[in-house]
């Protein structure tokens, strides 16, 4: 693997309809990965990228993928890939290695993609040790024309004092094993959270804008009293600063309620993918080198010191 020359961005042109985009927040709120909100939006000082290419043995064909890490993330992401059907399985698997070896030397923990499930490409992504965490499906949901009526408490713009009942949300309705690819909240703007008449968080939308679209991730609280219908539906219109720009949604498998209730929306189903992610560092338990009832055996302990105690005089 080599990284990108000036020759490989005029064979990424003529065959940019083999492209695959691997982030789909991204695309769906940047555009194609050539477009210019792309890639503007992937230069950034503070953020590593790198494009990387991989040829055949007859440097006819060549595979191109590029991975950025941004600074705000612990793991890296994928953002596109191309991979002509002609070219060989071995150069792609070459080159996927080669991109997690370099997301390494950036202390990168993971290497997150996200792939079609009936896409091609998934079986080469499963050889080169990406493991399938969740599945999702993104829907284009329509904005209501009518202003529905306003319960007593809706969705409004999250502030610092909601960030501890939204973590406590998230531990409870995302599984651990997904927590590393799915963070709290991706801090590109403020999402919304919906709290009931008591006053407690049921639900948070993380959202990320861009000129292409809005995404929306919700978390919601499986016993939940409110219609997840009419709940998506009240946090739809308080969607801030749409302009006419289209909304997705996605609906993670660990939420399978929310898939239900956007089909009651008359939503279009864009696309079905996997969340792939390979592991750079593997958590293990560490024993304790004391149990907590050794330390904490509730005996009182003694007013006088066991050992007398000796003047120095003597």
């Amino acid at each position: 693997m080599r990284s990108i020359r000036w020759s490989d961005w005029l064979y990424l042109f003529r065959h940019r309809r083999d492209l695959t985009c691997l982030d789909n927040i991204l695309y769906l709120t940047r555009g194609n990965p050539l477009s210019l909100s792309h890639l503007l939006f992937a230069i950034h000082p503070a953020d590593h990228l790198f494009t990387g290419v991989c040829e055949s043995p007859a440097a006819q064909d060549r595979c191109i993928a590029q991975i950025f890490q941004s600074s705000k993330r612990s793991s890296a992401h994928l953002n596109y890939l191309l991979a002509p059907a002609e070219a060989d399985s071995d150069c792609l698997l070459l080159l996927l290695e080669g991109l997690v070896k370099h997301a390494g030397g950036w202390g990168a923990k993971q290497v997150v993609a996200d792939v079609d499930i009936d896409s091609p490409i998934f079986t080469q992504f499963r050889q080169a040790g990406f493991s399938v965490l969740t599945t999702q499906v993104v829907f284009l949901c329509p904005l209501p024309e009518q202003p529905i009526k306003r319960q007593p408490t809706c969705w409004r713009i999250w502030s610092s004092a909601d960030i501890p009942a939204m973590r406590n949300l998230y531990h409870s309705v995302v599984p651990s094993l997904i927590q590393p690819g799915e963070p709290l909240t991706r801090q590109e703007a403020l999402g919304l959270v919906y709290q009931d008449q008591k006053g407690d968080l049921q639900a948070y939308a993380d959202l990320v804008y861009g000129p292409a679209g809005i995404w929306v991730l919700p978390i919601v609280h499986p016993l939940i009293k409110v219609d997840p219908t009419d709940l998506l539906s009240e946090m739809l219109q308080a969607l801030p600063d749409t302009y006419g720009r289209p909304v997705y949604v996605t609906a993670r498998s660990y939420q399978p309620w929310l898939e239900h209730a956007l089909c009651k929306l008359s939503s279009k189903r864009c696309f079905t993918q996997a969340l792939l992610m390979r592991y750079m560092v593997r958590r293990q338990r560490v024993k304790a080198e004391r149990a907590y009832p050794v330390v904490e055996n509730g005996n009182r302990e003694p007013t006088l010191p066991i050992a007398p105690i000796r003047n120095c005089q003597d």
